[in-house]
């Protein structure tokens, strides 16, 4: 296995794909190879930050190493490794997840995939500030039930 600087020589050609989320939500980096019976696989994401060295995500091979602090308790590998499907998913998206990551899947050391998936999380949609108009609102009576959820239910009523 041949790696500088995160780039694989012995690899097929990187090949390239776009996955867009939008912030707090999902996504899902795809990767996959064509599984055979018997095989050692091993499957490694990489982020690649704007400077600087390409920072190791997540590897199939010591799946309970820890994970950067960025991503820590946010990523996680596919149960379906085995089966072909070496796709990320990466949860509570952020900004700051928009980067390029690649995904390398090694079997009987043999570099069989090589893909770069460029992550563009967008922010929630932006309110326009000239068109939103204070109301006053009040409680509407409560229904017989839970005290606690009722004194939680509260229906904004337009007056």
């Amino acid at each position: 296995m041949l790696c500088i600087l995160g780039i694989h020589s012995d690899c097929p050609p990187l090949d390239r794909v776009a996955v867009s989320g939008s912030a707090g939500g999902r996504a899902v980096l795809p990767c996959s190879y064509t599984p055979t019976p018997g095989q050692d696989v091993e499957v490694t994401w990489y982020a690649y930050p704007d400077h600087g060295e390409p920072v190791l995500l997540i590897t199939s091979k010591s799946p309970s190493a820890p994970i950067p602090a960025q991503w820590s308790g946010r990523v996680k590998l596919s149960d379906e490794v085995s089966s072909g499907n070496a796709s990320l998913l990466i949860s509570e998206l952020r900004l700051e997840d928009t980067r390029d990551y690649t995904c390398t899947v090694w079997i009987h050391g043999i570099c069989v995939t090589h893909r770069n998936v460029k992550l563009t999380v967008e922010g929630p949609p932006k309110r326009d500030s000239t068109t939103s108009t204070t109301q006053k609102t009040s409680p509407c009576p409560t229904q017989q039930g839970n005290a606690a959820a009722q004194r939680r239910l509260y229906c904004m009523k337009t007056l």
